[in-house]
């Protein structure tokens, strides 16, 4: 028998905001495919246009028996950049077992709401990142084995079962640490910058400009120098403003509208050339940091020279820091593997 669409009453603050979709499974590979509250048809989760307020997902889903354990409600978590999303993939065990490290990740972040996907087979954790200013969208598989998925502003929807997990209050408390920590763990990354320029608020303020026709090139300007700047790809910050531009009326479209439409990948791509200087910066602290830990360089020291070359190339410290501390973890795991 079909269930109800519950929602936990800690993102019910976000139930006016068009950040909801439908969603459903489809094929017999049960892909979970976001729909359009508005037309019933597919919805991306790049074009605003494709989404709607709790109401209308939960209107639309209704009418459509998009509930458990045929479809749900989902929400966009580019629409709501105050919150960061944990998911934790295939932890349970067929028996309900939960895996040791799916265990401390919950226990770490036992203060904010956790709940169980659709399949029953992972859990999904919801909280704010007040340390973090940083677009992020990671997959990976943590040093414990626990497939980790991780998101904040992306360009990415995710379901909402409500079935809160018994240890956790339906409230939303900040998980910045447990973040920078997972992000700390993945292989390939360093941890999403905390020192990005702007707040969810002027963020939001660029969004609705954009999406109402209020401004347009000193807010693309702004919003694509925002999102390269965090982290976001320049295909995924593309898609984005684009969407947003789309939410405006065809009818009025004026000349004024397409040659902003049509200066978009021009404008993320000089975002893009803005960032890249630093990221490579970035990449030759790390490279540098490595060489010498492996040479057998006093860690301390390493962190030293870390620090002073970090400003000299405008690397921010705590940034500087934290991909000292990524790579030497790097590096321990490797001394274990090879004596293993």
């Amino acid at each position: 028998m079909a269930t109800p669409h519950i929602i936990p009453a800690c993102i019910m603050p976000f139930a006016t905001v068009p950040a909801w979709v439908g969603w459903v499974y489809i094929g017999r590979e049960r892909r979970k495919v976001p729909i359009n509250p508005h037309t019933g048809k597919a919805a991306s989760s790049t074009d605003p246009r494709t989404w709607g307020t709790l109401a209308e997902a939960r209107k639309m889903a209704s009418a459509r028996a998009y509930r458990h354990p045929y479809g749900g409600i989902g929400i966009v978590s580019a629409a709501v950049p105050s919150l960061a999303f944990l998911d934790l993939d295939r932890c349970i065990d067929a028996d309900g077992t939960f895996s040791p490290a799916a265990v401390r990740l919950l226990e770490m972040c036992g203060a904010t709401y956790a709940e169980r996907t659709p399949s029953g087979a992972g859990h999904r954790i919801i909280g704010t990142v007040e340390a973090v200013g940083a677009v992020f969208g990671r997959k990976g598989t943590t040093p414990e084995s626990l497939a980790v998925e991780i998101y904040r502003a992306a360009p990415r929807y995710l379901t909402v079962t409500g079935w809160r997990l018994p240890d956790h209050p339906d409230a939303l408390a900040d998980i910045s640490g447990e973040v920078l920590d997972l992000f700390r763990g993945l292989p390939g990354g360093n941890a999403p910058a905390s020192d990005a320029t702007g707040d969810e608020r002027e963020d939001a303020e660029l969004v609705r400009r954009i999406a109402t026709g209020e401004g347009f090139h000193a807010e693309l300007c702004a919003l694509a120098a925002r999102c390269t700047g965090r982290g976001m790809s320049a295909t995924a910050t593309g898609e984005m403003l684009k969407g947003l531009m789309l939410a405006q009326p065809e009818a009025s479209r004026d000349e004024r509208w397409r040659e902003r439409f049509e200066s978009v990948p021009g404008l993320v791509q000089s975002a893009a050339n803005k960032y890249a200087a630093p990221q490579e910066h970035r990449r030759s602290l790390a490279r540098t940091a490595g060489q010498r830990l492996r040479a057998g360089d006093d860690p301390v020291a390493v962190l030293a020279s870390a620090l002073a070359e970090g400003a000299a190339l405008g690397v921010p410290a705590d940034a500087a820091e934290r991909i000292v501390h990524w790579v030497a973890s790097r590096e321990a795991e490797r001394r274990e593997q090879r004596h293993g």
